[in-house]
């Protein structure tokens, strides 16, 4: 019988101390992506230079992302699970395997690149000049490196997180970023290249450096990796099976972003850059801050509860998870919709980003932010289902919102005209408006497999809601008093945001204070509460590799049908 697991890890307290600290640090990682986008902005602007390097960086950048999704979703949790029943040694082959298999498949990748960037850089963006095309295809082998040294970086950043390692493995992007945007800003003084192909050498460098910050910190933390490939292994095929459906899953989420390239390149010159830059933006702030950092905690704790059959545990904590991100992305949403247009201008308009790009970069965050919310819950919704494996119901949930998302598109932005630069706009919207189709599948599965009612979310989502448009109404008051959107000096608009933020701040905390005064007692003495030891065993649980191996289905795949694989009721 497995080990009882420590109870201190499962408390509510630890779940959101991590939290926490991952959000600091992924928010250290965020400032030097903002870093980079300056660097690239200022440098040169938003244009058809621009566009080109966007072009070229769609499909790896999107890679990147899927491989952080599929490491979340299925490597953290079978990590966490061979750890638990084949212990250290088996594991480390197993993510040796991993590795090998990575590399190798980047290699093949790169050769194709190499040899069809030309018309994949036509068919992506058929609205940009030949010359454009040309620019982005002599960049794509040069951007496709960095997939599968992410990719080796994101293997590591899941053994970590599978040891209950979040903070450091947090910081991983940032240094991409932060060796991308010193390569933007001191290239030039070194007398490098002066023209757009400089960024492209300088997100390679980026990944080269933090592939090996990543394995020198796994090493350091017990990973011994060794070489091994043996295709047939049993645990190493079925790893292979377990990550088919995160990945179809994620590859459909750069589908949209595709589609949304297309259109936008009929769009006038710069299009693509402002849209890429507010994508990244509300992905960061978002995903990467706040709610990665939240999921990132709670897997782990809810892989291990299932393993031990411990439902009470699975129960509560996805009813942490819940009340965590609405607790985030409710005034997140107030300030970004207020905030977000002024600070695009102080922050961005600067060297070749002209101040209407800038201000239009705000608006479309502002748009960006309706997401948020919609962003937060679906992916509480869904970690109960990623800890179990059940990765048909994820599938799914990303289907119907990818779905959404491609009809809603050509309905928001054909009205504005092609011959409109603020048509990107309704990019933003259909993404939006898409999240909550992902929340309303996600809300439905959950209540039908494990007849999830969260009693009390109704009454504290309202009092979170009520204090969070207090708060944007507030805000948006000292906006047109203060006339931020005529402040011309850079420092002086940056004072004044910051000071309307910090008002936001108060404002939010005295609207909490009167309104969920209660709820926040009681969130205080459930975070001064240790739970009792878990009294179940493992329940009969099988690990990983064996649940996959044993069935032709993923484990999971009876909720399906309608079977329930986990009972109890509110969190």
């Amino acid at each position: 019988m497995s080990a009882t697991p420590d109870s201190s890890r499962h408390s509510d307290r630890a779940v959101i101390r991590q939290s926490g600290l991952t959000g600091v640090a992924a928010g250290i990682s965020v400032i030097f992506g903002l870093l980079l986008d300056i660097s690239i902005a200022a440098r040169f602007g938003a244009g058809r230079a621009t566009d080109s390097f966007f072009v070229a960086a769609r499909i790896p950048l999107a890679l990147t992302a899927i491989v952080m999704v599929v490491a979340n979703q299925a490597l953290v949790p079978a990590f966490r699970t061979s750890l638990t029943k084949r212990g250290a040694a088996a594991t480390h082959r197993l993510i040796s395997m991993i590795v090998a298999v990575v590399l190798a498949t980047g290699a093949v990748m790169l050769l194709g690149i190499w040899l069809l960037a030309d018309p994949l850089m036509r068919i992506t963006a058929p609205g940009i000049s030949a010359s454009e095309a040309a620019t982005a295809a002599s960049m794509a082998p040069v951007v496709f490196g960095i997939v599968p040294l992410v990719a080796v970086s994101e293997v590591m950043r899941a053994y970590l997180n599978s040891r209950y390692r979040f903070v450091v493995p947090a910081l991983m992007s940032g240094i991409l970023t932060a060796v991308a945007a010193s390569v933007v800003l001191v290239g030039p003084i070194l007398g490098w290249r002066h023209d757009i192909h400089i960024v492209a050498f300088a997100y390679l460098s980026g990944a080269v450096l933090q592939v090996v910050v990543m394995l020198v910190i796994a090493t350091y933390r017990g990973l011994r990796l060794r070489p091994a490939l043996h295709l047939r292994d049993p645990h190493l095929r079925s790893i292979g099976k377990l990550v088919v459906r995160p990945t179809t899953g994620a590859g459909l989420n750069p589908v949209a972003r595709l589609a949304e390239q297309i259109l936008v390149s009929f769009l006038p010159p710069g299009s693509i850059t402002i849209l890429n830059y507010g994508y990244r933006l509300i992905s960061a702030i978002g995903g990467t801050v706040f709610f990665r950092s939240v999921i990132v905690a709670l897997i782990p704790r809810l892989t291990e509860a299932h393993n031990h059959d411990d439902q009470v545990a699975v129960r509560r904590l996805t009813g942490v998870g819940m009340r965590i991100m609405l607790a985030i992305s409710l005034p997140l949403t107030a300030f970004m919709a207020v905030l977000s247009q002024p600070g695009a201008i102080a922050v961005f308009h600067r060297g070749s980003l002209t101040r209407a790009s800038a201000a239009l970069l705000g608006v479309l965050l502002a748009v960006y932010s309706i997401s948020l919310v919609g962003s937060a819950v679906q992916r509480a919704l869904l970690a109960p289902f990623m800890a179990r494996l059940d990765t048909r119901t994820v599938l799914r949930n990303t289907i119907y919102g990818v779905v959404a998302n491609l009809v809603l598109l050509p309905l928001l932005i054909l009205p504005f005209g092609l011959g409109n630069q603020h048509a990107i706009l309704g990019v933003a919207l259909a993404y939006s408006l898409a999240q909550f189709v992902n929340v309303g599948h996600a809300w439905y599965r959950l209540r039908r497999t494990i007849g999830w009612r969260p009693d009390g979310l109704a009454s504290f989502t309202a009092k979170l809601a009520a204090a969070s448009l207090l708060t944007g109404a507030a805000m948006l008051a000292a906006t047109v008093a203060f006339r931020l959107d005529q402040v011309s000096g850079r420092f002086t608009l940056i004072a004044l945001t910051l000071a309307v933020g910090l008002g936001g701040c108060a404002v939010l905390a005295a609207s909490l204070h009167f309104l969920t005064g209660g709820d926040l007692t009681s969130a205080w003495r459930s975070l001064r509460r240790r739970d009792r030891p878990a009294s179940g065993g493992s329940g009969g649980a099988l690990s990983t590799t064996e649940a996959v191996a044993s069935s032709p289905e993923p484990a999971g795949a009876t909720a399906e049908q309608g079977e329930p694989a986990m009972t109890g009721g509110a969190a």
